[in-house]
């Protein structure tokens, strides 16, 4: 039993992470909006993608245009955002933050020795070893991350929304970046990239 009960009747709504294609299918299938992360790769094809898997495994398990449609307006998506005055200034001061946090996401997810983990997933693992040991900053600049100008990052959210995303979850605050950076940044979006999106 769940204390205190839910002020919601009959619960909160409920969203599911997807982190890949299977998942993806099985929160279609239950009508649930998925949640998703952009953390390396081309951002724009990644969602297209995510979403085409998720709209027809919603119309295989029987749901209407009306239904995907209104589970598609609260679709989220999790995405590193920087805000500063020039595109150079944001991606100077976000650098050596966001390369730290690949290389500590890295580290956390394949084991130093793959060969001692479960045989069923050394193969996962060294898959992902061999991805992840192949991020560079230009490319995350270029495809994955929302690090510039106002504009640019709007650009980059509008690009979000023409895929169908619902909901931005701005991740503004990785890597360790210094307290001031990230409240500016946050400012700077709220000023000057929000508007653009209001409706």
């Amino acid at each position: 039993r769940v204390m205190p009960k839910p002020l919601q009747k009959p619960h909160p709504p409920v969203y599911q992470v997807c982190g890949s294609k299977e998942s993806i299918e099985g929160t279609a299938a239950r009508g649930w909006p998925m949640l998703n992360s952009v953390l390396r790769g081309n951002a724009e094809q990644q969602l297209v993608t995510n979403r085409e898997a998720y709209v027809t495994a919603a119309r295989k398990a029987g749901r209407s245009d009306a239904d995907i449609a209104s589970l598609l307006t609260r679709w989220g998506v999790s995405r590193q955002i920087y805000v500063a005055p020039t595109d150079a200034q944001a991606q100077a001061e976000s650098k050596d933050a966001e390369m730290w946090y690949q290389e500590s996401f890295r580290r956390f997810v394949v084991p130093d020795r793959i060969e001692e983990a479960h045989p069923s997933l050394q193969a996962h693992f060294r898959q992902l070893a061999e991805r992840l040991a192949k991020i560079n900053w230009d490319d995350l600049v270029r495809e994955t991350v929302a690090f510039g100008s106002p504009d640019t990052v709007a650009r980059k959210i509008e690009a979000m929304r023409a895929a169908g995303v619902g909901h931005v979850l701005c991740w503004m605050n990785f890597g360790g970046l210094p307290q001031d950076k990230i409240r500016r940044s946050m400012e700077l979006f709220a000023r000057e990239v929000m508007p653009n999106f209001r409706g």
